[in-house]
């Protein structure tokens, strides 16, 4: 009783809700009309930044390459956030939320989803533009 009573505020259970609402917000935020302008370039950092990522930590260590991973988006996020650019940060939330989706597994299977449809909803546009994506994995 108490173990599923506190699994509700913590653990995989409780981190995978945040993960799910919080991927769910920030696309639908780069669905308002304020972020027309810096969608498709959001899309093409975020698949650079996930890609990188997979392969120079995540494939490469399977014990300690997720949370390599993670510090390395989280201090570039760091970085992004004192340049306040905000095409960064919002690419890089995405990313640092994508490494947490690979390391719980499917309870976040919503979110991974999600970001997956948002990089195949805006490939087209940004690789008209500029070629900037690379191949998916």
């Amino acid at each position: 009783m108490f173990k599923a009573f506190w699994s509700w505020f913590a653990g995989p259970e409780a981190e995978a809700r945040r993960i799910n609402r919080d991927t769910e917000y920030i696309l639908s935020e780069l669905g308002n009309e304020h972020y027309g302008p810096i969608r498709a370039e959001v899309a093409a950092d975020l698949r650079k930044d996930i890609d990188y990522v997979l392969e120079t930590f995540i494939k490469k260590d399977e014990t300690y390459g997720h949370k390599r991973a993670e510090d390395h988006l989280k201090r570039m996020h760091g970085e992004a956030r004192r340049r306040r650019d905000q095409r960064a940060l919002t690419a890089l939330t995405l990313a640092i939320i994508y490494v947490r989706c690979e390391r719980i597994g499917p309870l976040t299977q919503p979110s991974r989803d999600g970001i997956d449809q948002f990089l195949a909803d805006w490939r087209h546009q940004a690789e008209g533009d500029s070629g900037a994506l690379p191949p998916a994995p």
